[in-house]
């Protein structure tokens, strides 16, 4: 066994009652198997063989790439999740908000996305896309070949090896409507991955909005090279004439993708 297992299993030790079973599903995973993961805290989560499931619970109990470790239980009172996805950011995010509204719109995570949110009264599931403009917001699937790995919709903005043609049609609503309609007046965090589509969310919202924002942490793509919002060091220069400190992780391997922090400025 690496050293890296070693120090994950003290990780997930903070969250779970069975981490060596869950750092074993990752080298033994089966197609057809669900791992229960037992939570120290609330209900149990799954995750299933053969999807992305593992990796992004890597992602946001052991890597905590949305930088929310430091804060205790109840240290927050909202939470959005854009890009719910099959809710395991929702379940680690619940442990510190009084209230996640969590947003997935993809058809295909909707059932795990319930089932692992179920029992947590805390977490409100959202079944619309957030989108620069509210009606109908279009989601190209993944490609058949890739369906094991990837369980993301692509957006309009975005083209690659991973999109397919096919396509669903489904309801979204802006940032604003969204705040409004769930009545946020303080969101400690807007946590966003929403495969390129994070631009046009954040350039349509309006001050209001952005007043009652204090953290926006996420996932930056490389989408459209024609349009300029779409360039990190711009993305960071508009968050920072919001009112933001921002801090860009690049990714190691690929142009323009990576992970941002955006933090509000403490007026003084």
């Amino acid at each position: 066994m690496r050293s890296e297992d070693f120090l994950n299993y003290f990780k997930l030790r903070r969250f779970v009652k069975n981490p060596w079973e869950v750092l074993r599903f990752r080298k033994t995973r089966f197609p057809g198997q669900d791992l229960e993961v037992k939570m120290r805290a609330g209900p149990p989560l799954f995750l299933r063989s053969g999807r992305a499931d593992f990796h992004i619970f890597h992602r946001v109990f052991l890597r905590d790439e949305y930088r929310v470790d430091r804060f205790p239980s109840g240290a927050w009172e909202c939470i959005v999740d854009l890009g719910g996805n099959v809710g395991l950011f929702a379940v680690r995010a619940s442990l510190i908000a009084r209230r996640v509204i969590s947003c997935e719109p993809f058809p295909g995570n909707q059932a795990p996305l319930a089932r692992n949110v179920e029992g947590r009264r805390n977490v409100t599931v959202v079944s619309e896309a957030v989108s620069g403009e509210a009606g109908t917001c279009r989601l190209y699937r993944p490609t058949q070949e890739d369906r094991s790995a990837i369980q993301s919709a692509f957006m309009d903005m975005e083209e690659g090896a991973y999109r397919s043609d096919a396509f669903d049609d489904v309801p979204a609503v802006t940032l604003d409507q969204l705040f409004d309609r769930h009545d946020i007046d303080v969101c400690d965090l807007v946590k966003i991955d929403v495969e390129g589509m994070e631009y046009e969310i954040i350039h349509a919202a309006c001050d209001e909005t952005f007043s009652r924002i204090r953290r926006i942490h996420g996932e930056y793509h490389d989408v459209n090279e024609s349009d300029p919002r779409t360039r990190i060091d711009a993305f960071s220069g508009f968050l920072r004439s919001k009112g933001f400190n921002v801090e860009v992780v690049p990714h190691r391997r690929k142009p323009n993708h990576g992970m941002f922090y955006g933090v509000r400025r403490i007026a003084r």
